[in-house]
């Protein structure tokens, strides 16, 4: 999934000649941990952490304090590259360029957790079905076609290293809620689960 849709287009973004008073001054109503500069046409040239500015001399501007950014986003990357780069950079925030480094907007924690919601489908009613399978192929193909041939209509799966390395556990979501239908569906197959529960689904 593309971050393009995630991405905070209101994020505060500050020329490199601003100050750090500039910044202050909207940074309670902003809720600002990140500062992002910009050069006069807009391209990204500098990321510093609020908390980790030590001279609070609020008339100095953001080019003397900023570093030159190691981690951001292109507005072409995946949610799962975003969601590593903020592993890997401990940052809440990262800012996202286009094609010619301009900065686009911001990309953080929330927008990562709303993107995957929705990837995982995790807003949607439904039910979460969790099995271990055989980590060979065709072994998770095998649920995927009887579910279809039983017409349950299926959201996401996501697939996971189980306890022992030849197994995997897959987490099925579909839309049919009725978990006492789904668990005689799997049983008619032979298909053992660990659990089915309904989700109800919600929004953000």
């Amino acid at each position: 999934m593309n971050i393009e849709k995630w991405i905070n287009r209101t994020y505060p973004v500050f020329e490199e000649s601003s100050t750090l008073e500039d910044v202050f001054s909207i940074k309670a109503l902003a809720g600002l941990t990140n500062i992002i500069s910009v050069d006069k046409e807009g391209r990204l040239s500098g990321t510093a952490r609020l908390d980790e500015i030590d001279d609070f001399d609020l008339s100095k501007k953001l080019s003397e304090i900023v570093v030159e950014p190691v981690f951001y986003c292109r507005d072409s990357d995946f949610i799962e590259d975003a969601a590593l780069m903020l592993i890997e950079s401990h940052d809440y925030v990262l800012p996202v360029v286009n094609d010619d480094f301009v900065v686009v907007g911001a990309i953080g924690v929330f927008e990562i957790l709303e993107g995957l919601m929705e990837f995982t489908a995790m807003d949607r009613p439904g039910a979460r079905i969790s099995i271990i399978l055989e980590d060979k192929p065709g072994a998770l193909r095998e649920v995927v076609d009887f579910l279809a041939e039983k017409e349950v209509n299926i959201l996401s799966i996501i697939t996971s290293t189980a306890e022992s390395k030849e197994f995997k556990r897959v987490v099925i979501r579909t839309d049919e809620s009725d978990i006492s239908l789904i668990a005689d569906i799997l049983g008619e197959k032979g298909i053992s689960f660990e659990s089915i529960s309904e989700e109800e689904g919600f929004s953000v």
